[in-house]
């Protein structure tokens, strides 16, 4: 019995911590998900483009926590990662699926509803509706 004591006070320990601390289920709006803006306004550049063109925000969601790290890439795409010219991105989904992300001067506000949703972008272009879709399921 004196040699199975370390064993049995192992496993004893173990169980206390697993129902102590249980893992917490991931929530409904858990994963990755992106929100795509059209572009705003008619405005034309010179070039030919539109001066705010349409943008896609890539971004996470943990715990109710919106997470991650955005930068521009040299064509103007918004890409997921971490270099020395990214910025994070921030909010809040509740549970009811009430959002609210800020990235740089971007700020999106609405509701996630299973995989996607309607949310309001306000950025250096002014208003726009977007639409959020949950990717990768």
């Amino acid at each position: 019995m004196a040699r199975f004591l370390p064993v049995l006070t192992t496993v004893a320990a173990v169980a206390v911590a697993v129902y102590a601390f249980p893992a917490s289920a991931a929530g409904p709006y858990d994963g990755n998900w992106i929100i795509d803006a059209p572009p705003a306004g008619g405005a034309i550049g010179a070039e030919g483009q539109y001066t705010c063109p349409a943008l896609r925000m890539p971004f996470a969601v943990k715990d109710g926590q919106v997470m991650g790290d955005l930068h521009r890439t040299a064509t103007g795409t918004i890409e997921i990662g971490k270099t020395s010219n990214s910025a994070p991105v921030t909010g809040t989904v509740g549970g009811d699926g009430t959002v609210s992300v800020t990235w740089e001067n971007f700020h999106v506000s609405g509701k996630l509803s299973g995989a996607g949703g309607n949310v309001n972008w306000a950025g250096e272009c002014g208003p726009r509706t977007a639409t959020a879709t949950k990717v990768g399921q």
